[in-house]
């Protein structure tokens, strides 16, 4: 039975993956929609992002300011749909891994995290 089992979970995989190869992509309800991107600098979407970043508890890795012991303010995060990944998959450097907010947050979640973390980093030099 579990044979039988393991081969119809291959044929969904496979499918799966061939739908991804010739419809060129993941399904529309994939994160990171760009359509669905905010405005970035909207003072409205920052501050829903810096409630997301406290009651989370971002800051407890990152500082209150971003200049925690996981500094964001060193980075160059310039690219939101790289931030907005970041946050969504998680992350892993160092031995240290942020973990993957994809399935706790909403993407309008993300995307106001996004624009507050943008307002943190500082020029790359």
């Amino acid at each position: 039975m579990i044979g039988v089992e393991l081969i119809a979970m291959t044929r969904i995989t496979v499918t799966a993956c061939i739908a991804f190869l010739i419809f060129g992509g993941l399904p529309a309800n994939t994160h990171c929609q760009e359509a669905k991107m905010p405005d970035l600098k909207d003072p409205k979407v920052i501050e829903a992002g810096h409630e997301v970043f406290r009651s989370k508890h971002c800051s407890y890795c990152h500082g209150s300011d971003g200049n925690g012991g996981v500094n964001l303010t060193k980075r160059d995060l310039s690219d939101p749909k790289y931030v907005f990944q970041a946050i969504t998959e998680g992350r892993e450097k160092n031995g240290l891994r942020m973990p993957a907010w994809g399935g706790v947050l909403t993407d309008e979640q993300i995307w106001e995290a996004v624009a507050f973390v943008m307002t943190l980093t500082r020029p790359v030099k």
